[in-house]
């Protein structure tokens, strides 16, 4: 049986597309490999894996809530950008076929973050198992 060999990473991908790439390619089951359809949507996909990088060092750098031009507090826009990207990414990732364990993007410091904070608040209330416990149970 020959070994598949798998393809490089595009050039122009910046550190989180790149670590994108490598996760996806290089961990694919021996036996799968990808069409030029779906190298292409793994590409823009590790294109928009930069830019939710990008968006999570601008959204640290200047706050979720920013001055607006009238001097008003308001919701950076980059925030709805960055959950915009998320959603783009998990469809492109969707569209590839390959193993839900091998799609998830790589994890950030601030997604470490909020992935901590959100099972720390949520953490209390039992999701899982009997469903006591969520909203809308009358038990």
């Amino acid at each position: 049986m020959s070994e598949v060999t798998r393809p490089a990473a595009p050039s122009g991908l910046g550190n989180a597309g790149k670590k994108l790439w490598a996760v996806i390619v290089d961990d694919l089951p021996a036996d799968m490999e990808f069409d030029a359809r779906e190298l292409e949507i793994l590409r823009v996909g590790c294109k928009q894996a930069d830019l939710v990088a990008q968006l999570e060092t601008a959204i640290k750098k200047d706050g979720v809530m920013i001055t607006g031009a009238a001097g008003q507090r308001r919701l950076n826009a980059a925030t709805t950008e960055l959950r915009q990207s998320r959603v783009a990414l998990v469809r492109m990732l969707g569209e590839l076929g390959i193993p839900a364990d091998l799609a998830q993007p790589p994890e950030t410091a601030s997604s470490k973050r909020g992935r901590r904070a959100a099972e720390a608040r949520w953490g209390r209330a039992e999701i899982h198992g009997s469903g006591q416990g969520r909203l809308g149970d009358a038990t």
